[in-house]
């Protein structure tokens, strides 16, 4: 799966015509969305495989997240304690939870195979919590696998275009 939010190349130096992702596909991508922007942490912690990585590079073009700094590189274990953590009623840092809205680009195919998919959509997400306001935006790359007739995300990178601001309290999913 690609890493790198800049547009794929085709050999000719052009950019590569994406195509648009199959209609359950689209449906778990915004699905996904909606269950972050609810804060159904467990229902979407649900939607990765056993295997899942979490990714959100702290750096532009960072390929390694074993030898570069992350804001997120989560394994499942690892995803599990966060939601876990967030859920507690000892959270401070999100008490009062932080309130989200993503708003998402058609979610477009850059690679598939029988059972695998590489899925780029563009995002933006306002969060809104104790009377300060942030936006993110950037791209997502999900790497889909097809497990027993569902698509579930093994792997998920968040490229974010603001990465390079003060991101303090980054604790939910972006």
């Amino acid at each position: 799966m690609a890493t790198s939010p800049a547009a794929p190349r085709a050999a000719s130096g052009g950019p590569v015509r994406l195509s648009a992702a199959p209609a359950d596909v689209a449906a778990l991508i915004m699905h996904e969305a909606d269950l972050l922007d609810e804060r159904a942490l467990e229902a979407w912690l649900a939607l990765f495989t056993r295997d899942a990585l979490y990714w959100v590079p702290a750096d532009h073009g960072d390929s390694d997240p074993l030898r570069r700094i992350s804001l997120f590189y989560d394994d499942r274990s690892i995803m599990e304690d966060r939601v876990w953590r967030l859920g507690h009623p000892k959270m401070f840092s999100q008490n009062p939870p932080a309130r989200q809205v993503r708003v998402l680009s058609a979610p477009m195919v850059e690679a598939s195979g029988a059972d695998t998919m590489s899925v780029r959509t563009k995002f933006v997400m306002f969060e809104h919590r104790l009377r300060e306001q942030r936006t993110f935006g950037g791209v997502y790359l999900h790497e889909l696998v097809r497990q027993q007739q569902e698509w579930m995300i093994r792997r998920k990178v968040v490229h974010l275009v603001n990465r390079d601001t003060v991101l303090w309290n980054i604790g939910v999913p972006i």
